[in-house]
């Protein structure tokens, strides 16, 4: 009896200690973020299976009608909500949970390059926040896409329309936030081009705790590493000198692999040497990649996590190229609001 009794303490320490291991650290400068809902890739649940991501970017809230809203994963989710025009994404809830209890953090990104997202005044920004905060935080709501499931935070990846009211947002948020029991977060996807035009107004007023910004698609991409045009420098210094945040953490954004993003892709070894020189900055917070299938079928993900982590994942490559091939042949019917 005292043998088991030991054993079973054994086996419960070794849980715990391999939880604490795989758990999302917001103060840490080596996570490992990838965008999901509009790619050629497998459930969440799927990428939540081994510890190479730390969070997930759920995309997108790519419309706000009437003050609500509105919802695209891709053909991720199945039918509405009743007689509601809402998305029952129940199954993607699950998939959150599963995520969720393996340590990983999972946030609700508004915006992306197709959408009408616009909040004009800092009415529409507060009213904006109580639909947020009831649809798929902490509040109620007949019409919460993923159920009762409770995401861990909101993504603000603004590249067009109205955004004079997304500081009334967030700040309408993180009262909210104050409120609760759990950890919220908000987070922020800028273009590399300082100040970013569109998410400008909030980085320079609203609290964030993570700004990952998109360096690709602009002259200041990765693909200018090691010429002035790289300004990492320049976005640790807004972290050290405007941020509200003074511990906010920047990290590198890059494209997941080939036909992600127009300029910025590099391969596994030029990410590994960028990330390396990236480490000493002070507010350095690890590297987020659009998007979870071509970041996994390029290899990007398992590197990066290899050298941020310092272990390997236990998903093998091959595996999963073989498993996004099969969804690619598949992927062409559903609608998706790619970059």
């Amino acid at each position: 009896m005292i043998y088991n009794c030991v054993l079973l303490y054994i086996l419960m320490s070794i849980a715990f200690i391999r939880q604490s291991v795989s758990a999302f650290n917001p103060h840490s400068k080596s996570n490992v973020v990838n965008y999901w809902g509009q790619g050629l890739e497998e459930s969440l649940s799927e990428y939540c299976s081994d510890d190479t991501i730390d969070i997930f970017a759920l995309a997108f809230v790519f419309d706000i009608m009437d003050g609500m809203p509105i919802l695209n994963l891709g053909g991720h989710c199945s039918g509405t909500i009743g007689w509601s025009s809402v998305l029952d994404c129940s199954n993607v809830g699950k998939d959150i949970k599963t995520c969720q209890k393996r340590g990983k953090a999972v946030v609700i990104s508004i915006g992306g390059a197709v959408g009408s997202y616009s909040l004009p005044d800092s009415k529409s920004g507060r009213d904006f926040a109580d639909k947020v905060w009831d649809m798929f935080l902490g509040g109620s709501s007949d019409t919460r896409p993923f159920g009762d499931t409770v995401l861990d935070g909101v993504d603000l990846d603004l590249e067009s329309g109205q955004t004079e009211g997304y500081v009334a947002f967030i700040q309408a948020l993180r009262k909210k936030f104050k409120s609760s029991h759990r950890n919220y977060y908000i987070t922020g996807a800028p273009q590399c081009p300082y100040p970013d035009q569109a998410t400008g107004d909030a980085l320079a007023h609203a609290w964030f705790d993570f700004v990952w910004v998109q360096f690709y698609n602009n002259y200041c991409g990765v693909q200018s590493f090691g010429s002035s045009n790289f300004n990492f420098e320049t976005w640790n210094n807004w972290a050290k000198t405007v941020s509200v945040n003074k511990d906010v953490k920047i990290l590198l954004g890059v494209p997941g692999g080939p036909g992600a993003a127009g300029s910025g892709v590099v391969d596994s070894k030029k990410l590994v040497t960028i990330l390396k020189s990236l480490r000493s900055y002070s507010h350095f917070g690890g590297v987020m990649m659009w998007d979870a299938g071509s970041a996994r079928q390029s290899g990007l993900a398992s590197a990066a996590s290899k050298l941020l982590h310092g272990s390997s994942s236990s998903k093998s490559d091959s595996k999963s190229k073989l498993k996004t091939q099969s969804r690619r042949s598949r992927a062409s019917s559903k609608r998706r609001l790619t970059y």
